[in-house]
């Protein structure tokens, strides 16, 4: 009997191991099912897109349809094999800014986004150069990409020819900030550009139209404050450059972004390896376009501060021009020809060397020594190759053209009386303008043509 009773119970307890196993798997089952369920219903709205970009690392953002939290993944282009980093998103927001740090610096990568198990999208991106090298960066410019998908997506795929490091955008993204969809259409037109190379952006009036608009902007392409909150300005150093990105819309006689760029310039005076020295401001002190000069910044003596603190090159956007200039020993390109309507160049300014109305971009490359230029337009013809040693002038013009611009920046960079107050409709109203003018012609033509086929029938 004993026996049979110890048989009875090894029975029972096999069958509940058997059940314990059974119950174990389907749960686990059950929940693979569920997450995969739940992922499978998760789309991205927006990106993946980088940012951030410096020495070990960058952040790769993204917006899903549905607040739940993600990662991404990520492993060195030259060993996919090699088990991948991981960094979580927790943020059920809807957008995601996932960290990715403690990488090598100078390396190519490569990304996944996922959710549990369903991977949504993958990316490459290569970190900055280690501070102290000397490796030459090179970087494309551009803005102005709101209102024409089409004339932007012209400007992406010409861009997508040309190797890169990294982006660097003048501004005006989208033609309204508050605006959900303008939003929607500006990652959808630059998304293949986006998801590889990380991109710097200088905030425009066009994302300022709002407040909810300028929250927007610091969503997508804030900079970090000192709490960690995104702002809409910043530093950034990649490699031999250090790059300040300034909100030129607003007042600058006094303010924490005035002293924040003070103090920014200060310490870059005497940072190690850093060779050149770059603004980007959507509305610059020096333009030929509609729009001239932002008067903000002259009448701050923003552009004494900058060449007080060596700052080598300006770059802005806000006229839809290309625009090459000098003005108190420092240099300057305007660049908004990434797809809203061209503006035309009625008058050059005195700081002006190069300007031509055109959808282009500009490829930069900096070395220890120079910088050099390169200004293609869309069918990838060059509109303008020029470039600078350290402390020179442009070395493609003649002495005479340059000494024509290297007037005092107070001087050079006085406003016209229209630009204290920006106009948005400036340039595109000096095209309509010109379009009524020609139609107007047109139908007087037309009606001259009716009154003298009527003279010569009376008469005949």
């Amino acid at each position: 009997m004993a026996a049979l009773r110890e048989r009875e119970v090894t029975r029972d307890v096999a069958r509940l191991g058997r059940s314990i196993v059974l119950v174990t798997v389907f749960a686990a089952l059950s929940v693979m099912v569920d997450s995969g369920a739940a992922s499978a219903d998760v789309r991205l709205t927006k990106g993946p897109y980088v940012t951030g970009l410096f020495d070990t690392g960058a952040d790769v953002r993204f917006e899903l349809d549905k607040g739940v939290p993600a990662k991404i993944t990520i492993a060195p282009d030259a060993d996919p094999t090699s088990a991948p980093k991981t960094f979580e998103s927790p943020d059920q927001s809807g957008l995601h800014v996932a960290r990715a740090s403690g990488l090598e610096a100078a390396t190519r990568y490569g990304y996944s986004v996922r959710v549990g198990s369903l991977v949504l999208a993958d990316g490459h991106f290569s970190t900055a150069p280690a501070e102290g090298s000397t490796s030459p960066v090179t970087f494309i410019v551009y803005g102005d990409d709101r209102t024409d998908p089409i004339a932007q997506s012209a400007v992406v795929r010409a861009m997508l020819q040309v190797p890169s490091a990294f982006l660097v955008n003048t501004g005006d993204t989208v033609e309204d900030g508050g605006d959900p969809e303008a939003w929607t259409t500006f990652f959808g037109v630059e998304a293949s550009l986006l998801r590889d190379r990380p991109i710097f952006v200088s905030v425009g009036n066009h994302e300022l139209v709002n407040d909810f608009a300028g929250s927007n902007f610091a969503r997508y392409f804030g900079f970090p404050d000192v709490a960690g909150q995104s702002q809409l300005y910043g530093t950034a150093r990649v490699g031999l450059i250090r790059f300040f990105f300034l909100n030129g819309m607003h007042g600058w006689d006094f303010g924490e972004e005035r002293d924040w760029l003070v103090s920014e310039l200060t310490k870059a005076d005497g940072e190690p390896g850093v060779v050149w020295r770059v603004v980007v401001v959507h509305h610059g002190p020096w333009s030929s376009g509609p729009h001239g000069p932002n008067a903000r910044l002259v009448e701050s003596h923003i552009p004494e501060l900058l060449a007080a603190h060596r700052v080598d090159l300006l770059l802005s956007g806000h006229d839809h021009i290309y625009e090459r200039g000098s003005a108190g020993g420092l240099k300057y390109l305007v660049s908004g020809g990434g797809g809203a309507p061209l503006y035309r160049i009625d008058r050059l300014q005195a700081t002006s060397l190069k300007a031509e109305a055109a959808y282009h971009f500009v490829e930069i490359t900096a070395s220890l020594s120079s910088l050099k230029v390169l200004a293609r337009r869309v069918d990838g013809t060059v509109l303008d190759r020029c470039g600078f040693d350290k402390g020179q002038p442009w070395d493609c013009d003649s002495p005479h053209v340059e000494a024509r611009a290297s007037l005092p920046a107070s001087v050079a960079a006085t406003p016209r009386a229209s630009s204290a107050r920006c106009s948005c409709q400036s340039g595109s109203s000096a095209v309509d303008r010109l379009a009524l003018s020609s139609a107007a012609l047109l139908v007087a033509l037309v009606g001259l043509r009716r009154v003298f086929r009527t003279v010569v029938a009376a008469l005949s």
